[in-house]
């Protein structure tokens, strides 16, 4: 009993390990300063933009701060992340780590944790940016921002943190599929794009078969897709944060748990997939 745990203790250790050498380096990728940079300047431009609107101000700010947030955690996701994956064909990096007492599921663990990591610490600098300028704004026009409530910001930002997680994981899938980094952004993004469009796709087309029935076989292939697909829209808790909308704590911990399910079960896929890959 004894050995097991001590076995157990192990693997979690090389997977800590792994997780931290995979942030490290992600902080050392000029490309994520760069983003950093673009979302400080937009999350400032903000303070003077929101001041040319005569109404809504506390919408404004709050919507505009909360897309820059979510966009320049999008690019870094997109080239940091897949750019980190496929580093380590391109440097023979993964034949080093997996002559060293590593399982190639330890491995593909320890990244996606890495990959987790280095997203929630650039959004936490963000949110920090966004706070600050929402705050500043809301300082210079306090009669606009009454109904404001900041809960709903930070639960937004939440929302935003469960999406990349997942979207890590399709990533981190990917990535076990193919040893081309261009192909990994493809699916990638397609994923992303797919996810936030699919639950108004899928009710448009329901709404349509109404007037124009569907075949069995179209049917069977909608309500796949729409069940395969991640849904990323249940994440996106923007609109509700500007108009200061409650989120009930059975939906928070329903996406967390949705986030954790899906990310689990493509983490399994990409170890099955790449514990049998040939990567020599």
């Amino acid at each position: 009993m004894s050995t097991q745990g001590s076995n157990i203790k192990n693997k979690i250790l090389r997977i800590q390990a792994l997780a931290v050498l995979t942030f490290k380096e992600g902080i050392r990728e000029r490309a994520i300063y760069g983003i950093g940079l673009a979302a400080l300047i937009f999350s400032s431009i903000s303070i003077p933009v929101t001041g040319f609107f005569m109404r809504d101000l506390d919408k404004i700010s709050v919507d505009f701060n909360l897309a820059a947030v979510s966009f320049a955690s999008l690019l870094l996701l997109f080239f940091v992340s897949i750019n980190l994956m496929a580093k380590d064909m391109e440097r023979k990096t993964l034949f080093f780590v997996l002559s060293k007492p590593f399982s190639r599921g330890e491995y593909i663990l320890g990244k996606l944790f890495g990959l987790i990591l280095l997203s929630t610490a650039a959004v936490g600098v963000l949110c920090f940016a966004a706070s600050a300028s929402v705050f500043i704004t809301r300082s210079i026009y306090p009669n606009h921002f009454n109904g404001f409530a900041w809960p709903s910001f930070f639960i937004a930002v939440y929302g935003h943190t469960l999406m990349l997680v997942l979207l890590n994981a399709v990533v981190v899938f990917f990535s076990s599929l193919t040893t081309s980094s261009f192909l990994t952004l493809l699916f990638s993004v397609s994923t992303y794009i797919a996810g936030q469009t699919i639950e108004e796709v899928y009710l448009f087309l329901q709404q349509q078969s109404e007037t124009v029935p569907l075949s069995g076989f179209v049917k069977t292939t909608i309500d796949i897709l729409h069940y395969a697909a991640p849904n990323l829209s249940v994440f996106d808790l923007k609109v509700m944060a500007a108009h200061s909308l409650p989120v009930s704590g059975a939906y928070i911990l329903s996406i967390t748990l949705y986030a954790l399910v899906y990310s689990g079960i493509l983490a399994g896929a990409a170890t099955f997939i790449f514990s049998r890959r040939n990567v020599s």
